[in-house]
């Protein structure tokens, strides 16, 4: 794993969620594919991982229905949207999308300072995952898309993840932007990071966001959670 040059004050971290903690960015494609077909819309994996991924999930669907020709009226968004949460719930109900590795990397870190998600997708699928992963409690806040009006590459679920964060800390233990590390696996991602005033480490995969990041985790595991530490 690169790391910064000089001192990294880590105070708290605040994670993304899909294609971070949660390994779905391919099962994502093929729930939203699946619903747009049910449309007349053909989604292929370039188009989605090269324009779409890393977006809000209400983006992304507005954004596909309208690559695909289709005027994207509200009713229509919300029944494409509402057809890919339910097929989501299902499948990591069936098969569970955060691996040991993420665990590992989130209790090790939870352990040490506060840890909180932010994530373009809607909040019923990040809790359900948090909860079958063993993960809502060393979690201590989370920030979706039900809670800003614009998501990623806008700083504002950041920006609120970590007025979360520092609620209940009190004016001498507040916790200041640049002592947060955010980790994020999209260009847009990493942006909103930055936005907010966070330091953003990419996990390796997207070139885009690889460059555009202040540093590359390889993968997460309980072995780069202890170096973040350190």
């Amino acid at each position: 794993m690169a790391t910064l040059t000089g001192p990294l004050p880590l105070r708290a971290v605040i994670l993304d969620f899909n294609g971070t903690v949660s390994d779905d960015e391919p099962l994502l494609y093929r729930l939203l594919r699946d619903a747009l077909a049910e449309e007349g819309i053909e989604l292929t994996e370039d188009v989605y991982f090269g324009e779409l991924a890393g977006h809000s999930d209400p983006e992304i669907v507005q954004r596909a229905l309208e690559l695909g020709g289709i005027e994207p009226t509200a009713e229509l968004r919300e029944s494409v949207l509402r057809d890919k949460i339910d097929r989501y719930k299902d499948e990591v109900r069936r098969e569970l999308t955060v691996g040991d590795g993420a665990v590992a990397f989130v209790r090790t870190l939870a352990a040490e300072v506060p840890v909180a998600v932010c994530s373009g997708a809607v909040r019923e699928e990040v809790e359900l995952v948090l909860e079958l992963a063993g993960l809502d409690e060393p979690i201590c806040a989370v920030v979706c898309i039900d809670d800003v009006d614009q998501g990623k590459p806008d700083p504002s679920g950041y920006l609120l993840a970590l007025a979360r964060l520092n609620e209940e800390r009190g004016l001498h233990e507040s916790i200041i932007a640049r002592d947060v590390l955010a980790v994020e696996d999209s260009v847009a991602g990493v942006a909103a990071a930055h936005a907010a005033g966070l330091r953003c480490a990419a996990i390796a995969g997207d070139e885009r966001a690889e460059a555009a990041a202040d540093f590359v985790i390889e993968r997460l595991d309980a072995a780069a959670a202890k170096e973040l530490l350190e």
